[in-house]
């Protein structure tokens, strides 16, 4: 299913994504040096962390790695000997959970979710291939419908009218969607759109549609099950997806290509047998910027600062932001004045660009309201 071509375009999408992070650059992970030229280059302990994720992704052993062309080989080697690749439940923090997912559970879900887009000529990519829905679809979807695919930097900035062609599958994410409409954009005559990795607001969802895309599709899904269900207009429940049955009693489901029975990722209702509403997630995992990131960890971390009493840390209200934010009890002795300062530089050490705190809040104690439970700040 995969062909050599595709490995080395997704150890690629890893080499820019931690190239990026490395360096604190957003746009780093649009570079498209030369990944032969760019494996001198790196710093010792970044190309060790990337063949450490590389070999993770394709189950393969990680020797001593002499080129891009030697890890790549070995990486396809091992996808055609194990027949599986393994995901991450989180690339940003604590010691994230593998999720293997086998070339049964890979084929199944891919002839389920491409009788959606049956219409398409052609998928246009905005996303890393080594993410779940990247790699679903945007490299295994394409040997699915037997279409080309094309990959763009998730910049909305760029002449849309000379990319993009009608039965163009546009493969998107949410917060590239909000700031595609912030600048006015407007999609040629025949593009469809595909959104995840986060909860699309309905009011994206609105602007697309009125921005003239031809057809939008919703994914639900996560790193542990893979693609769940889909739905095309704001508003509306998920439809599970034909390789999913589900026991709505217990909120469990199931591959029919395997026996054993899962949770389903978030507190969800669940109507009329196939369709979800989720709710909220169980692992109180939140997205920053597509990003999954965990507020209890970062809590963690900033709490064993010397400076540091107590804290909470949430996402940012719509209107603050998209950020997260902290509240801090101060040890006896340290003033706002001068554990800001340090606490923006231990944040900056032990923490990554995702989960730094945009904005610190002191008080003498976190913030309840009248009722005892913890408020917002």
């Amino acid at each position: 299913m995969l062909t050599k071509a595709d490995v080395r375009r997704i150890i690629g999408d890893i080499f820019r994504t931690e190239s990026a992070r490395y360096n604190l650059d957003t746009l780093g992970v649009f570079d498209t040096q030369d990944e032969t030229r760019a494996w001198q280059q790196l710093p010792p302990e970044l190309l060790a962390k990337i063949i450490r994720q590389a070999a993770d992704f394709f189950a393969c052993s990680t020797p001593d790695f002499h080129s891009f062309d030697e890890l790549a080989d070995a990486a396809f080697a091992s996808f055609n000997d194990r027949k599986q690749v393994v995901f991450s439940t989180s690339g940003s923090t604590g010691v994230p959970k593998k999720c293997v997912h086998t070339l049964a559970m890979i084929a199944e879900e891919s002839r389920a979710v491409a009788g959606e887009f049956s219409r398409i000529r052609r998928i246009v990519s905005l996303v890393p291939s080594h993410h779940l829905y990247g790699f679903t679809f945007t490299v295994v979807l394409p040997h699915t419908l037997q279409v080309p695919v094309h990959t763009l930097p998730a910049l909305p900035t760029q002449p849309w009218n000379e990319i993009l062609q009608p039965g163009d599958l546009l493969v998107g994410f949410p917060l590239f969607w909000d700031q595609w409409l912030r600048l006015g954009n407007r999609f040629p005559k025949g593009i469809e759109l595909l959104c995840s990795t986060a909860p699309c607001k309905d009011e994206i969802i609105d602007g697309l549609e009125a921005a003239g895309a031809a057809y939008f599709t919703e994914i639900y899904g996560a790193s542990e099950t893979g693609a769940i269900g889909r739905r095309h207009h704001a508003r509306e429940p998920f439809e599970l997806f034909s390789c999913w049955e589900i026991n709505p009693s217990a909120k469990k489901i199931k591959r029919r290509c395997q026996t054993a029975w899962v949770d389903l990722p978030d507190e969800t209702n669940i109507l009329d047998g196939r369709f979800l509403v989720p709710l909220k997630r169980r692992d109180a995992c939140v997205q920053v910027a597509g990003i999954n990131v965990y507020p209890k960890h970062v809590e963690k971390i900033l709490s064993q600062h010397p400076a540091v009493k107590t804290c909470r840390v949430r996402l940012m209200r719509p209107e603050e932001g998209t950020r997260l934010k902290a509240f801090v009890v101060l040890q006896d002795g340290y003033t706002p004045a001068d554990a800001l300062p340090q606490l923006r530089a231990y944040a900056h050490q032990h923490l990554t660009v995702h989960e730094q705190p945009r904005s610190f809040t002191f008080g003498p104690q976190v913030p309840r309201g009248a009722l005892g439970k913890e408020a917002d700040w």
